[in-house]
């Protein structure tokens, strides 16, 4: 019987990625608990309320950065009272996994990167999903190599249902079976380099092309700017509206190839979520997406003004096969070590 989890923060039902880690430890006999961020003490409170014999943490921008720089300091302030208290006098081991190196929205780097080094250096035990990024820590943070190891996500056709046809896919989205369609899935937010997406899109387009945007945005103004920018062309269709589970094959199964134009990204759901769906994918050239990629590279881009060079030679390719290797590899993956991480 594995011993009893807490999961910080709790990501909410709508997060695959957190769900299905979630459920392949209580799979393992291991009991999983949950709390939400709260401004302060979220730790300390939820660890009152759960008694937990381990600590795992996604994410800790939560924990640590507020919208001012005043916040900011008194909540890495809390945080490291917190950490010291449950490590120093409660025993209890910390486990976290590394998803980016900094937080997308850039707010006070500085101050990120000291609670990072802080931190990484208190947890037991670090996952992340690359050699590279491993290496990159371990340098960075002069981390010791031996806590830290590299594990990918439990593969999303495990949790979304995919039963759904290209055709029946096509004709829940009005798409023509003959289209050529490009598929941008995920939360709508600048570092994901939408904007360069809708751009790159109207420059090649022909009357046969679609892109569809499938996602929403947290933030109002902002979706409200997608939504302006993509209603200038007839062939793009962004719902600017959550995609609930049900409907996620539809949109997958349709798509020609999936376009995802990170401004920059150590690791990627959506990326996770094409692979599952075995298609393609025409992303930001980095380390990490080398190393997954590496069949495909031709469909990886170092600026985004070759975006649209990408977008246009895909047509080319044998996109059936590149997608049927993606799901090779996620399937492959050594997902099932997560579990690992939480035996003592």
């Amino acid at each position: 019987m594995g011993c009893k989890i807490l999961f910080l923060p709790d990501a909410g039902p709508a997060n695959p990625f957190q769900y299905q880690c979630i459920e392949l430890l209580r799979q393992n006999g291991f009991e999983v608990a949950k709390a939400r961020s709260r401004r302060f003490f979220t730790t300390s409170l939820a660890v009152h309320q759960f008694r937990p014999q381990a600590l795992y943490f996604d994410w800790i921008q939560s924990f640590i950065l507020g919208k001012t720089l005043l916040v900011t300091l008194l909540k890495c302030f809390t945080f490291t009272l917190e950490i010291t208290f449950l490590k120093q006098f409660r025993k209890l081991p910390v486990i976290h996994t590394v998803h980016n190196m900094q937080n997308h929205a850039g707010r006070w780097i500085k101050v990120e990167r000291w609670m990072h080094h802080w931190f990484l250096h208190r947890c037991d035990r670090i996952r992340v999903y690359s050699e590279t990024t491993k290496r990159k820590i371990v340098r960075l943070y002069r981390i010791d190599p031996d806590k830290v190891f590299v594990i990918y996500d439990v593969p999303f056709h495990h949790y979304y249902p995919g039963e759904a046809t290209r055709k029946e896919g096509r004709q829940f989205l009005h798409l023509p079976v003959s289209a050529f369609v490009y598929l941008f899935f995920g939360m709508v937010k600048p570092y994901k380099g939408i904007e360069e997406l809708i751009a790159a899109f109207m420059q090649i387009a022909g009357p046969e092309d679609y892109l569809v945007i499938a996602g929403t945005s947290d933030v109002k103004a902002y979706g409200q700017k997608i939504g302006a920018l993509a209603g200038q062309h007839l062939n793009i269709l962004f719902p600017n509206q959550f995609i609930d589970k049900e409907k996620v094959q539809y949109f997958c199964r349709a798509a020609d190839t999936m376009v995802l134009p990170f401004r920059s990204v150590e690791h990627s759901g959506s990326v996770d979520l094409a692979m599952a769906f075995a298609k393609p994918v025409i992303t930001i050239n980095t380390p990490f997406m080398q190393s997954l990629l590496k069949h495909q590279l031709y469909l990886l881009f170092d600026h985004p003004a070759q975006l649209s060079d990408r977008m246009t030679k895909a047509k080319g390719y044998d996109l059936e096969q590149i997608g049927l290797r993606n799901l090779e590899i996620a399937e492959a993956s050594n997902y099932k070590d997560f579990v690992r991480l939480f035996y003592w």
